[in-house]
């Protein structure tokens, strides 16, 4: 053979063996049995299978070699490929002793833990420093409700105005029981309708004191002297409407009592007195009468025996008598005034009564007399509310107290806070 002939064989095989040959089947090589034997099914091209559970993995057929000298190119393309073969990574297979589906787990637990712990930190800061901005908000306005609360003189329904009106109507009703110890007078009743308009009390106030977050024992105090001060109004509201029936009948009485009393011009000496007095009497030997005393109605001035006129006896004369009656429009008989300080008094003699409420009401109805007594109680009632007793502090004792207490808290600085 020559050699022409002999080197186009050689490329033939070549190319037969590199698959470039038209009509050759694709090389076998890379190409593994599932089951790593002979009699298992081939796995198609490209595909490894994974070896069955419990089977080692065999090494892939190293490429035969060729004879340089008789294949050239050949032994070139078995060396390029065993040159490409690098080892296969080792893997290290350790036991902790926990399942292989939480290492995933653990790892995802961290990450989470990592990212919520700082947010857990800081909503912690976060609520601290909304409590207390919160509080410091509270704060100031419990502040100010006590500055509104507390209020000056001419701000109605505050602390500061109403006891200012207390203290003027203590001084009103102190006077009158000076006067004429709660006896019904028009122009007093007059003066507490006044106050009683005066003395309002807002819900709005008394709210704010009952609600916010103020010292309880300063809401304690402010709820007892709003209070105190609705007691007493429905007190002066229900004397002031019977006040209206008391003044009228009282009037009649006065008027009644006028009439009783002696007038100048018609018995000078006992001029300012009533018209009534005592006569004492008791038995004698040639007087047949009851020993006591009987109410009788003073008539007329006697000077010399005879009537004096005008009330007066003329000039240079002195009374020699009195003219009285022991029975209405009856016959008058002419007597002595006692006088005197001795012990025993003298029979037919005229006793004067001395002034007093029990002489009073004789002279009155025995509804003039109950609605007095109703009147004087009502008005004695609102003053030792108002003034106090012995034994209870009244509401102008609380009014001060609760004042001072109130501009003491009023004075206190603001805090800061973020809610403004």
């Amino acid at each position: 053979m020559s050699d022409k002939q002999k080197g186009n064989r050689d490329i033939s095989d070549l190319k037969a063996r590199l698959g470039l040959k038209k009509g050759a089947a694709a090389p076998t090589t890379g190409q593994t049995r599932a089951n790593g034997g002979s009699g298992g099914v081939m796995a198609p091209p490209g595909v490894n299978l994974p070896p069955p559970p419990g089977m080692q993995p065999q090494h892939p057929p190293q490429p035969q070699m060729p004879n340089a000298a008789d294949d050239p190119f050949g032994a070139m393309n078995a060396m390029a490929a065993v040159g490409t073969v690098q080892r296969a990574p080792e893997i290290v297979i350790v036991n902790d002793g926990k399942p292989v589906e939480n290492v995933g787990h653990q790892s995802m637990g961290r990450k989470v833990a990592t990212m919520a712990i700082p947010g857990v930190i800081a909503l912690i800061i976060g609520i601290a420093i909304g409590k207390v901005g919160q509080g410091a908000s509270i704060y100031n306005a419990s502040l100010s409700d006590v500055k509104m609360v507390l209020g000056d003189k001419g701000t109605p329904s505050t602390v500061a105005a109403l006891k200012q009106q207390l203290s003027a109507l203590d001084t009103e009703l102190d006077e009158a029981k000076s006067k004429n110890s709660f006896r019904p007078d028009p122009s007093l009743d007059a003066k507490l309708t006044k106050a009683y308009k005066e003395l309002e009390v807002k819900s709005e106030i008394v709210w704010r004191a009952k609600q916010n977050a103020m010292d309880s024992e300063v809401s304690a105090q402010i709820l007892s002297f709003y209070a105190g001060i609705t007691e007493l109004r429905s007190m002066m509201d229900l004397h002031v409407k019977a006040a209206k029936f008391d003044d009228l009948l009282y009037k009649k009485n006065k008027e009644k009592q006028d009439a009783a009393t002696i007038k100048e011009g018609e018995n000078a000496p006992l001029a300012g007195q009533i018209r009534y007095a005592v006569l004492m009497q008791a038995p004698t030997e040639t007087d047949r009468v009851d020993f006591g005393a009987k109410i009788v109605e003073i008539v007329a001035l006697v000077c010399n025996g005879k009537v004096a006129n005008g009330g007066r006896c003329p000039e240079g004369e002195s009374p020699s008598g009195f003219q009285y009656r022991t029975e209405p429009g009856g016959p008058v008989t002419e007597g002595d005034i006692a006088t005197g300080g001795t012990e025993n008094v003298p029979t037919k003699k005229i006793v004067m009564l001395l002034p007093g409420g029990v002489r009073d009401a004789l002279l009155k109805t025995a509804d003039g007399v109950a609605s007095e007594a109703l009147y004087q109680r009502r008005l004695r009632m609102i003053y030792e509310r108002i003034h106090g007793t012995d034994k209870v502090k009244g509401l102008l004792d609380e009014g001060n107290k609760l004042e001072s207490r109130l501009q003491t808290e009023s004075n206190k600085s603001t805090r800061f806070s973020f809610f403004m």
